[in-house]
């Protein structure tokens, strides 16, 4: 496992890039490694037809993780945040959070909203520990085979964040 400072320097150590067609192959390949239940490239093709606050974070050369957002008024919805398989565990996660956060700011956005699967214990204990809370339950929400599995509902309110 690596030492914090250097979790902090690999995740300082990169450039963010709003999500484009040229990415689609790279965070396509992320998410079906990563995901049980991975998104479909129309999905990603989608989200390039609509205003978003989507972007990759990239090093070297090449995506890292990405972050799929969209806003509706005041509100974030934080679709999909991932980060490659070799590279998690490394500050990359909290700096795609940080980023959709100072680009929520610039926007007058006042809160993140996501889902995540409830046997995604790793993702809430992340999102927990950045500052989200549980205020709902979607029932049936993910689909994974014939089986299905509640979403638990997290928000973040980010006046907080900047006081």
């Amino acid at each position: 496992m690596l030492k914090r400072e250097n979790q902090i320097s690999k995740a300082a150590n990169t450039i963010i890039e709003n999500f484009s067609e040229h990415h689609l192959k790279d965070v396509h390949a992320i998410e079906s490694y990563s995901n049980p239940t991975p998104w479909r490239m129309k999905t990603f093709k989608k989200i390039l037809t609509q205003r978003s606050l989507s972007f990759v974070l990239k090093s070297e050369e090449k995506i890292r993780g990405f972050c799929i957002a969209s806003s509706v008024l005041d509100n974030c919805h934080l679709q999909n945040i991932c980060v490659a398989q070799q590279f998690k565990r490394q500050g990359l996660g909290k700096k795609i959070l940080d980023t959709l956060v100072i680009r929520c700011h610039v926007t007058n956005i006042r809160k993140i909203i996501l889902e995540v699967r409830e046997s995604n214990k790793r993702a809430q204990k992340f999102y927990k520990e950045y500052g989200f809370s549980k205020i709902g339950r979607r029932k049936d929400y993910y689909q994974l085979d014939d089986e299905k599995e509640d979403a638990l509902i997290m928000r973040l309110p980010l006046q907080m964040q900047f006081l």
